[in-house]
């Protein structure tokens, strides 16, 4: 699902219709495609009619998040879903490679632009040229060629190091960040006018702790994927590792997730994976103030109170949010809340 190559170049792809938890696959191609965006939250919904929207479009998108959140995924559904998606797509780790080569890998080179250059070298851009070019953790990426970067989507054009030839292209950017984007523009990591550029369109993805209800469909994804992938297709959790995985706040996001899932199906040689397969971090893991102690002999009332007190404290007070868990309409929450005042 998440992909820690620098440079991933698709084959030519089309879209599978999506099924009921919103995974897009490619269809069929030389070499098959598959991307799965997973989930069934408000919010995953939120953000893939988004991705619907935003498909048919050349404006540049900007995808925020915290790391392992799943961007690169967002940016592979918005490619796979827009009418380039028979055509490149590239993606860059702006941070995996070096600043003094970047703008070489990024623009290529003519023949004797410096030494070494002992050929024509074409970059990422013409790679990429009526299709998708995806740069990855942005802001990692050298201020001076944020700037020549800029140029380009302006003008859709281009010069190779040592040319001086303009080199046309016509190419979709999608970006991504895990940095916070006010303290970014502020230490000037990113420039503003760049990310003026990108942010016409932005998709934040929240952290998976935010979206509990998605982290029992990820599971049965990874349990499934992980045992068909490594022949260990008759693997199960256990209820106690079932559950430790749904209460886990996972802050390395869905890729902390999907590493200890396959990990867990690797070591385990029995056929119900119990909780010590997995990190001593994991399955040590105690997360007391998500649970509540109701005597017995407390009123339907009191108990009520606490239940719906203790879940909007879990929230930081989003009441909307807490509507959702608790199954009510917010106009039920504020009425309850309103009663308990006047206790």
């Amino acid at each position: 699902m998440i992909t820690d190559s620098k440079i991933i170049e698709m084959d030519p792809v089309s879209n599978e219709e999506d099924n009921p938890v919103f995974s897009g696959n490619g269809k069929k191609s030389s070499k098959k495609i598959k991307v799965d965006f997973i989930g069934n939250s408000p919010v995953i919904r939120e953000i893939y009619s988004m991705i619907q929207l935003v498909a048919d479009s050349t404006t540049p998108v900007l995808i925020t998040g915290e790391s392992g959140s799943g961007k690169d995924v967002v940016a592979r559904l918005i490619h796979l879903k827009s009418p380039r998606a028979d055509l490149p797509f590239i993606a860059i780790n702006c941070a995996a490679v070096p600043k003094d080569v970047f703008e070489n890998e990024l623009f290529g080179h003519e023949q004797g632009a410096f030494t070494g250059a002992t050929s024509k070298k074409a970059g990422y851009l013409e790679m990429a040229n009526g299709g998708t070019l995806f740069l990855d953790e942005l802001a990692e990426m050298d201020t001076d060629t944020q700037a020549k970067l800029l140029r380009v989507i302006e003008n859709k054009s281009f010069r190779r190091l040592g040319g001086k030839d303009e080199i046309n292209v016509d190419v979709r950017m999608l970006a991504a960040t895990n940095k916070n984007i006010s303290h970014a523009l502020d230490s000037s990591e990113l420039r503003k006018d760049l990310y003026y550029r990108f942010s016409v369109i932005e998709i934040y993805l929240p952290p998976l702790r935010e979206r509990k209800e998605d982290v029992p469909l990820l599971i049965d994804h990874f349990l499934i994927t992980f045992g068909q992938k490594h022949n260990k297709s008759n693997k199960r959790f256990s209820d106690e590792s079932r559950n430790m995985l749904i209460r886990y706040d996972w802050p390395g996001n869905i890729r902390e997730l999907r590493n200890a899932i396959e990990r867990a199906i690797i070591m385990c040689p029995n056929d119900i994976i119990t909780p010590n397969y997995f990190p001593d971090h994991i399955s040590g893991f105690k997360q007391k103030d998500n649970f509540i102690t109701i005597p017995v002999g407390t009123s339907l009332k009191s108990a009520e109170r606490d239940i719906i007190l203790k879940t909007l404290a879990t929230v930081s007070n989003n009441k909307s949010k807490a509507a959702h868990i608790l199954g009510l309409s917010r106009k039920a929450l504020y009425n309850k809340l309103d009663r308990f005042d006047s206790i």
